[in-house]
């Protein structure tokens, strides 16, 4: 190879390594969008469900073992928390609650 070819090689290598870095930089900002959408696609759909357990009556709503205090307390924390976990949370500890009546009772 002649040492002008040699010279052009050198001289488009850092636009091709500025390029490369461009498109990986693109790469990483598109994964990161999507899973930010993802994230939001997911807090939406949570509180579209929590909408849709507030239009229950309280005597499905206790079928069911929350309350609409438990629906208040859920969807008071920040948008992207999941609501879901507290309404879990209370109605296991209900259950729990109950059981242990129940054994105190018998005794």
């Amino acid at each position: 190879m002649s040492v002008h070819g040699e010279t052009r090689k050198i001289a488009f290598a850092p636009a091709g390594e500025m390029l490369a870095a461009l498109c990986l930089a693109a790469v990483s900002l598109a994964g990161h969008a999507a899973k930010t959408a993802g994230v939001i696609g997911r807090a939406i759909d949570r509180r579209r469900v929590m909408s849709e357990l507030a239009n229950l009556d309280d005597r499905m709503l206790r079928d069911i073992g929350v309350t609409r205090s438990d629906l208040r307390d859920a969807t008071s924390g920040p948008l992207l928390d999941d609501p879901t976990r507290v309404l879990i949370l209370r109605a296991t500890e209900r259950r729990a609650a109950a059981r242990l009546a129940g054994r105190a009772q018998q005794h």
